[in-house]
């Protein structure tokens, strides 16, 4: 029943392998099952002491190369945590060496302890990594973690031949095999849980560049999305603040950190933003490295003060980006209100960016002025 599951589960593989855009992951996956199917098939048949009983040992050697290399790929290892990927492949390297002696020594007990001590320190180092990726992947990450505290126990409960003296009998390896089956099919579910995130980011995106007035990168508003917030609220003769944002020194991001990089500092800067608005305030993006901020209503100095000063210190904030930490922006803004500092969009956003543009000639002071107490000419 057990190797009839482990061939259901090699079906399940196939099915996502064709379904989804991963098709390198699922591979792995679906020759996972495979050796581990082989590998269980021929240990329940074998004596430990036949001539062919180390290739049981060399199958599920491939196993477990196979399963180490599918959740390398299901976490992501090498986008998020490189460092943690590193020993993964390092436990990839020892599987494989491990393997290729499977193939002259005889010995399946001992090749069954080398297994076991692989597997389990392996799987230690991708819990690890499921942790750290766990915000980014909820779902693959927990199943992940369930999948591998059952194989964890499996394996080390095992009775196997290589940690007693008791003699072979076929029902050696039950408890480690139920726990590889159990793990394969979370592995699964966790799979098909990435592809339903992926897919939901894809639709989310491209709803993103589908409607109109957002900016796709950060999904702030767009300057379009901007102006006609700003033209409706004049409209409607409401009082407003106009908050505008600088990013001092952006370049300097990008040739530190690249293309990438720099988009992930902006569009976390963005969301940063939009946490400290209320439902009815918008944030807009209206350049490469500038921001706005409508504000309804026109709370006292005080209050706009307290809002960029939270404002500045959530934008230096490092950036988590690829398992590394990247400089946030060091901002700069000016402040405008409506009646008092102009009764255009075009009028206030000039009085806005004077007060930006004094902010950031000041090398003393705090990051943000307001455009009344800077006059026409300043």
């Amino acid at each position: 029943m057990s190797l009839g599951v482990l061939a259901g589960l090699m079906v399940c593989g196939l099915v996502l392998l064709l379904v989804s855009g991963s098709a390198r992951m699922h591979a792995w996956y679906v020759l996972a099952c495979g050796f581990a199917l082989a590998g269980f098939a021929l240990l329940d048949r074998l004596s430990p002491d036949g001539p062919r009983a180390h290739w049981a040992a060399l199958l599920l050697m491939l196993w477990a190369g196979c399963r180490l290399e599918f959740s390398r790929q299901l976490l992501r290892l090498p986008k998020f945590t490189p460092r943690l990927d590193r020993v993964a492949l390092g436990f990839l390297a020892a599987l494989a060496l491990a393997a290729l002696y499977c193939a002259i020594e005889a010995r399946l007990p001992w090749l069954l302890r080398v297994l076991q001590a692989l597997v389990a320190a392996s799987t230690v180092t991708l819990v690890a990594g499921a942790i750290a990726v766990r915000r980014r992947a909820p779902w693959p990450a927990l199943l992940f973690c369930v999948g591998a505290a059952l194989l964890l126990a499996g394996v080390s409960a095992a009775h196997l031949p290589a940690w007693g003296v008791a003699p072979w009998t076929p029902d050696h390896a039950s408890l480690a095999q139920a726990a590889v089956i159990a793990e394969l099919a979370l592995l699964a579910v966790a799979a098909a849980m990435r592809i339903r995130e992926e897919r939901a980011v894809e639709a989310h995106a491209q709803s993103l560049l589908a409607a109109p007035g957002i900016d796709a990168l950060t999904g702030a508003a767009s300057e379009a999305g901007f102006e006609l917030r700003g033209e409706e609220w004049l409209r409607e003769d409401r009082s407003f603040s106009l908050m505008l944002i600088g990013l001092n020194d952006f370049d300097a991001v990008y040739e530190r950190h690249g293309q990438t990089g720099g988009d992930a500092v902006l569009a976390a800067i963005a969301h940063r933003l939009r946490e400290q608005l209320r439902a009815d305030d918008m944030v807009a993006r209206l350049g490469a490295d500038s921001f706005a901020i409508l504000l309804v209503g026109v709370p006292p100095r005080q209050k706009l003060a307290e809002m960029a000063i939270r404002i500045e210190t959530a934008g230096a904030r490092p950036v988590a980006y690829e398992g590394r930490l990247l400089a946030g922006g060091e901002l700069s803004m000016g402040i405008a209100s409506h009646p008092g500092d102009g009764d255009t969009l075009g009028s206030l956003l000039e009085a806005a960016e004077r007060a930006l543009a004094h902010c950031k000639r000041q090398r003393m002071g705090p990051a943000y002025a307001f455009a009344s107490e800077l006059g026409r000419t300043a």
